[in-house]
Formats: C-alpha cells, sequence, structure tokens
C-alpha cells in the first residue's frame, strides 16, 4: 500500500460519518477510495462504498426498512436491476403492508407476508429457483404469482404457498361472490319469476345454467359445472404448471361462502 494510502487509513480507521437517512456508521477498513469499510450501528451491517459517497452521507444500510415500513433490500447479490424479482417483492409488500392499499382493496385486508420474505435477498433467490418465473401464456402475458391455489384460502405470502400461474388459471380460481347482496357464488336472483338463475364462465363464455326454486339448488348446480370446468383447465395446462398446481385444480372445491 502507497505511503499516502496508508495515512489516509490511519487518518479515516474508526471515524465516524453520519449519514443522511441511516444514522451513523464508523470506518473499519480502507483499500482505497472506492474500497472504503463501514460498519453502521444499528442494525449492525458492514457496507463497502466509495469514500466521496461516505463524505456526503449518500451510504444507505441495507437491513433499514425503505419499502413500506418492512421490507429492506438486504446483504447479496440481488438488487433493482433484477427487475422482474423487484417489481413482484415490490408488488407483495404493497398488498401486504400498505393500509391505504388495503382500504382500496378490502380483499386483502387480512393478507400478510412472511418474515423471510421482507427481506428482498431470499425474495429473489426464491424467485430465481422457481423455473415459471418468466413463463408467458399464449398471449404473451407473464405467469402471476398466486398465495392461495395450492393452499385455499391462505393469506400469507411465503415460500411454501406461492407459486407461478397463467393468468388463465389465477382467474378460474378467483373468488367474484355475489354474498355481499346475499347470495351464494354463481348465483343471482331471477327478477320476473322469484327463482334463482345458475351461471358459470366457460372457456371466457357465460353459460346460462338454469332457474331453480332455491339460492342452494342454484348453487350445487354452478359448484358441479365450475369443478368440471377447473379439471378441464388442469387437463389443458398439466404440462405449462407445476404439479402442485395441478393436483390442487384437481381437488379444488367450490364452497358456498366463496
Amino acid at each position: 500500500m502507497r505511503v499516502d494510502s496508508v495515512r489516509k487509513m490511519n487518518e479515516l480507521l474508526g471515524k465516524e460519518f453520519e449519514t443522511n437517512n441511516f444514522g451513523k456508521c464508523f470506518v473499519i477498513d480502507y483499500k482505497g477510495r472506492n474500497d472504503v469499510f463501514v460498519m453502521f450501528y444499528d442494525p449492525v451491517c458492514v457496507v463497502r462504498c466509495h469514500l466521496g459517497t461516505l463524505n456526503k452521507g449518500q451510504i444507505k444500510n441495507p437491513l433499514v426498512p425503505t419499502f413500506y415500513g418492512r421490507g429492506f433490500m438486504g446483504i447479496g447479490k440481488y438488487g433493482k436491476s433484477d427487475s422482474r424479482a423487484f417489481s413482484l417483492w415490490r408488488s407483495v409488500l404493497e398488498r401486504t403492508c400498505c393500509l391505504s392499499f388495503k382500504e382500496r382493496r378490502p380483499t386483502y385486508k387480512n393478507t400478510s407476508v412472511c418474515e423471510e420474505w421482507l427481506n428482498f435477498q431470499n425474495f429473489a433467490k426464491w424467485c430465481y429457483g422457481q423455473k415459471l418465473l418468466n413463463a408467458k401464456d399464449d398471449k404473451g402475458s407473464y405467469y402471476q404469482l398466486d398465495k392461495d391455489l395450492i393452499l385455499k384460502g391462505n393469506k400469507v405470502y411465503s415460500p411454501e404457498t406461492c407459486c407461478f400461474v397463467p393468468p388463465a388459471i389465477n382467474n378460474l380460481i378467483r373468488s367474484k361472490s355475489t354474498s355481499a347482496r346475499g347470495y351464494p357464488i354463481g348465483v343471482s336472483p331471477h327478477r320476473k319469476t322469484g327463482r334463482f338463475v345458475a351461471k358459470v364462465v366457460l372457456f371466457d363464455k357465460n353459460k346460462h345454467l338454469g332457474l331453480f326454486d332455491t339460492a342452494e339448488d342454484a348453487f350445487q348446480v354452478y359448484k358441479k359445472a365450475k369443478e368440471v370446468h377447473i379439471k378441464e383447465i388442469a387437463e389443458l395446462w398439466k404440462d405449462r404448471i407445476d404439479s402442485k398446481v395441478y393436483q390442487a385444480l384437481l381437488n379444488w372445491e367450490i364452497n358456498i361462502s366463496d
């Protein structure tokens, strides 16, 4: 190491610096202006940086939550340049940690994310381990990250419960209940007769299943038609979806409370 570098190292070692938004840190090693190592106090973290950036207070502690109050970048090889994984992660955090989003989308009111995935490094590593991360359907649309197909009713985004599925399947099992009006899914009142109509969407087309005396009878017919259709779709996509997704579709049950 040159004399001026040794002098600079002796000058900087142990010196504290105040950052703009991440508290104080101090220098623990100096190998050159482009190779300065500092340690943050809280949370404890070692970061490599440029001396100019350090002097301006612009270095960041990757363990401090800066995304929706809970998510943090973490220490590792993944960054914002991993755009697909990063975009998905931001979306998960918005759905689970953003109160204003949950007010706009009440169906996400009780949705959460596992502690492991608050660290972007863990989420990105999981994503790149999924063979369908960059898969697209016949229309060129990316497969979507789903949390409640493998485990129906699940509200937690986690490695154990999430999978990538084509939009067609995600929409297929998404509940569009009319329960807000007091009727089971797939059922609506027939105003002229006072009876109940059962309708189901099959291959993107509405199909009228008949009129029934009770909402329960109408629902049972809808349930049977929908479950048969889900199995048909499972067979069509069998070679382009995860085996766990395929099995979940074969076992899928429509409940009156959906």
